[in-house]
């Protein structure tokens, strides 16, 4: 896991542009963000303070993980890095789509409010509630609250909790959520070399290998209830999908262009949000808690 996905992004997307079908269009945007992201963190990166941690001992950690029980780190956020970051994000927004520049605006407005109201430090929970009260409030649509909030929440959460990632003992952990921070996957892939199916934190970048025949939300492993689809004529990416609970996770198969290691999920997802849309329609939700799908959109897929 790099911090910020700085290494190799920019390779990332371009591949994807060849990957996906549909992402061209919006692959510039993508990388202005990610390239405003990384300026920023190398500009003030050693000035910036670290989220206090409570962090278990190795061996307590190591216990946990062969429990299957995350250690549940996140620790609240500066409000100020926050602001920083998020009026960052909504520049390049309104640089790449200046229809919507009203609207960024206020939505920035409201975010600068609510962040003064709540001091010095903010709770993760509370940015998610916050995020879900704008998309009730102001005319933001699901998938650009999704990607704005969660872009810049993840930019966080990478950095100050890389090193610990780094260290943690995955390898005897079997869980659904992520083992860290204990957050739920909204995707993963199929390792290249033997089919492994790994899941990756969206918030922390933290990896695991899962069981492939198991849902990670609900444990799941009946297979007459599990299985997957993917888009026509693309099969890179794979909505798994549980009949139990009705969630999905996208996963990538690496196998199908030989790549482990430097695969950077968080672009394949970015890149592949017409499964998202496919998922909806087939009437599964995200197991994630990220909504990418506005009902606009599955309106207009029900009409086609």
């Amino acid at each position: 896991m790099d911090s910020l996905w700085m290494t190799g992004y920019e390779k990332e997307i371009e591949r994807c542009k060849k990957l996906y079908v549909n992402f061209s269009e919006g692959a510039g945007y993508i990388k202005a963000v990610f390239d405003a992201l990384k300026k920023y963190y190398e500009k003030h990166g050693n000035q910036l303070s670290q989220l206090e941690l409570t962090i278990p001992s190795a061996e307590e950690s190591a216990e946990m993980m062969r429990q299957d029980e995350s250690l549940n780190l996140r620790p609240d956020i500066n409000t100020a890095l926050f602001s920083e970051l998020f009026k960052l994000v909504c520049l390049e927004t309104t640089k790449a789509n200046p229809v919507i520049k009203e609207t960024i605006a206020t939505v920035v407005d409201k975010t600068i409010t609510f962040l003064s109201e709540e001091g010095e430090i903010v709770s993760l929970e509370k940015i998610k509630a916050f995020r879900d009260l704008l998309i009730k409030e102001t005319a933001i649509e699901k998938d650009m609250a999704t990607f704005l909030f969660s872009i810049v929440l993840s930019s966080i959460y990478r950095r100050q909790l890389e090193t610990i990632s780094k260290v943690l003992r995955t390898d005897l952990y079997e869980g659904g959520e992520c083992p860290l921070c204990g957050e739920k996957p909204h995707y993963g892939m199929l390792r290249n070399d033997d089919g492994a199916k790994h899941l990756e934190c969206w918030l922390c970048g933290t990896s695991w290998v899962h069981t492939r025949v198991k849902c990670p939300y609900c444990s799941n492993d009946d297979r007459e209830e599990l299985g997957y689809f993917t888009v026509e004529g693309n099969d890179i990416c794979r909505v798994n999908y549980c009949r139990n609970c009705c969630r999905y996770c996208k996963i990538i198969d690496a196998r199908k262009f030989g790549m482990d290691g430097k695969v950077i999920l968080a672009i394949h997802n970015l890149a592949s949000l017409e499964y998202d849309l496919l998922a909806r329609k087939e009437g599964f939700f995200p197991g994630s808690g990220l909504e990418w799908i506005n009902e606009e959109d599955e309106a207009i897929d029900r009409q086609d």
